[in-house]
């Protein structure tokens, strides 16, 4: 004859108990996890925060340096076109001086003729 035992009531008791503690110990990993993951990502969310404004800052420093450097150039070309526009003008004039100057000969009598 085969003796079956039926578990003892302390035994089922004791089994539940660890069945229990044990369920315990995995919702206290998972919130520790979820607190972990959370943690974490709100981490993650101020780095790209972060590296967002860092990205705005340095375009704006290339804006800035590449208005300067148009600035610079800028100022160069008007330079160099108000230098030209000097000589130009000094020419001219120098130009006008000597052709009134020549139109004044061919009109005015020099000092040495006299008219009769």
């Amino acid at each position: 004859m085969i003796e079956t035992r039926e578990p003892s009531v302390n035994g089922v008791l004791g089994s539940v108990r660890q069945l229990e503690g044990a369920l315990k110990a995995a919702s206290t990993t998972r919130a520790a996890s979820e607190r972990r993951l959370e943690e974490a990502r709100a981490n993650a969310s101020r780095l790209l925060a972060a590296a967002r404004d860092d990205a705005v800052a340095a375009v704006a420093g290339r804006r800035r340096l590449a208005l300067a450097a148009a600035e610079h150039d800028a100022a160069e070309i008007s330079r160099q076109g108000e230098e030209r526009a000097a000589r130009v003008l000094a020419d001219a004039r120098a130009a006008t001086a000597a052709a009134v100057e020549a139109a004044l000969a061919l009109i005015l009598p020099t000092a040495g003729t006299s008219e009769a």
